[in-house]
């Protein structure tokens, strides 16, 4: 899987310079304003207010404490009011900076945050749509609230090529209030080919890199169909979760986690789609509650605990603080040398944590033609949680390792892993997994797998 991990500063300073014209001169030809440097939060405001379509607002090289606008503009999709510094990596904000985003296609690009204190959200789409937050870097900053949130009624706005180091905080915030009848869903956001890295830990909930949704138990049901894909995360050991989500029909794809402290987390809602992600080294892989998830393509190498694991819920429908995980699809994965389980089904019997005790069995899933492999802990574990399906999947024992629930028509083989030294998991030929019909395993487009260095 090749992701890149660093278009964030993909910009030229020759290629910003040539398109720099001096202060509100506007081209007759394309009626378009190149504003700027602007260098006070003054001037900034008085630019953003008059742009229109296909203006490029440029900010002056230099360090900037607190500033605060509403980014209230209209473009277009093919000419958008794009915001971005004068040289590369030239602008810096610190302190209690705070930008609404509440037009459509408005692009800000390339601007860096570092020491900022969240006491709002650093960047917020405000009822926005078609806007982007791209090529920025937010570093070394924190706080009560989020670098990037995401607001009920902001629709279709993409966060592309960013990074995001040591941030005491959320990275990305969607958030689910009642605003969401009044403004609608915040639908169809794109989260895509960002990096995030070292974000430390809390010691208690709170710094998820990225939450989609807030309160599953009242807002787990609705629909945003957001697109988490392609992100590198490393050292992401903010809390449990590194991904928390909390709301229905979303996508996390083709993402790859090093050794973090967390997992990705379907909280509550219902019917997402994990696929094609990679994990590595880390304490965790995919923890389920909520109904109809999709899990299928999944690489887990070496977590310290288990590769997926279903939880025990409050309740079977929505509702409970956790909602047991029901009618899943966790199908052709792979996972490899988790130390405590494979796969577990029925994690947290009988806990109580003050919301209720977790004692609704996850039921109606399906775990089928799955690779599981590893010397110690249970490869596959059913701990009453009878309601479930399990069948077709392939082990592979070696040294203490164990087998509880091994379904119908296992299979007990080698997998023939091309060269699991160097990642590589893809089937070798006389593999049997890969001679079954239908295949085992996750499906591997590439020679290689890791963090795309």
């Amino acid at each position: 899987m090749l992701v890149n991990r660093r278009k964030f500063l993909s910009l030229t300073s020759a290629g910003l310079a040539s398109t720099v014209v001096s202060c509100s001169v506007r081209s007759i030809e394309s009626d378009a304003l190149a504003a700027g440097p602007v260098d006070s939060m003054e001037s900034f405001a008085k630019v953003i207010r008059e742009a229109r379509a296909g203006d490029t607002i440029v900010i002056a090289n230099g360090r900037y404490n607190g500033w605060s606008a509403d980014l209230d503009r209209r473009g277009t999709s093919k000419r958008p009011v794009t915001i971005r510094p004068e040289s590369a990596g030239g602008v810096v904000f610190t302190g209690r900076s705070h930008f609404s985003i509440s037009g459509s296609y408005v692009t800000v690009d390339g601007l860096r945050f570092e020491q900022c204190d969240f006491e709002q959200n650093l960047l917020d789409f405000k009822r926005s749509d078609h806007c982007r937050i791209v090529n920025c870097v937010f570093e070394n900053s924190g706080g009560e609230r989020a670098a990037i949130g995401i607001s009920p009624g902001s629709r279709k706005n993409r966060i592309t090529d960013c990074r995001f180091t040591n941030i005491a905080a959320r990275c990305v915030n969607l958030q689910m209030n009642d605003d969401i009848y009044e403004h609608g869903a915040p639908i169809g956001n794109v989260i895509h080919n960002n990096h995030f890295q070292d974000i430390p830990q809390k010691g208690a909930n709170g710094r998820e890199a990225i939450k989609i949704g807030t309160n599953q138990p009242t807002y787990g049901h609705v629909v945003v169909g957001t697109i988490v894909e392609e992100n590198v995360f490393d050292r992401c050991d903010g809390e449990a979760e590194i991904i928390s989500n909390k709301c229905a029909g979303n996508i996390y794809r083709r993402n790859v986690f090093n050794q973090c402290d967390g997992e990705l987390v379907m909280r509550g809602g219902a019917n997402c789609l994990i696929e094609g992600n990679r994990f590595f080294e880390g304490s965790g892989g995919i923890r389920l509650c909520g109904t109809g998830h999709v899990v299928k393509d999944n690489v887990i190498v070496n977590s310290r605990g288990t590769g997926i694991r279903l939880y025990f819920g409050m309740t079977k429908k929505q509702g409970g603080h956790y909602q047991a995980a029901g009618q899943c699809l966790i199908a052709n994965n792979t996972i490899v040398n988790a130390k405590r389980a494979g796969i577990l089904v029925g994690d947290r019997r009988g806990t109580d944590e003050g919301q209720g005790i977790q004692n609704v069995a996850p039921e109606g899933n399906r775990f089928l033609n799955n690779i599981v492999t590893g010397s110690t802990g249970d490869l596959f574990l059913v701990d009453h949680a009878p309601g479930n399906l399990v069948a077709g999947n392939l082990f592979f024992l070696r040294g203490d390792a164990i087998v509880s629930s091994p379904g119908d028509d296992p299979i007990y083989a080698d997998p023939l892993f091309r060269d699991p030294e160097s990642g590589d998991f893809r089937l070798s030929e006389g593999s049997l997994a890969l001679e079954s019909d239908p295949v085992k395993g996750a499906s591997l487009p590439g020679p290689r797998l890791g963090s795309g260095e």
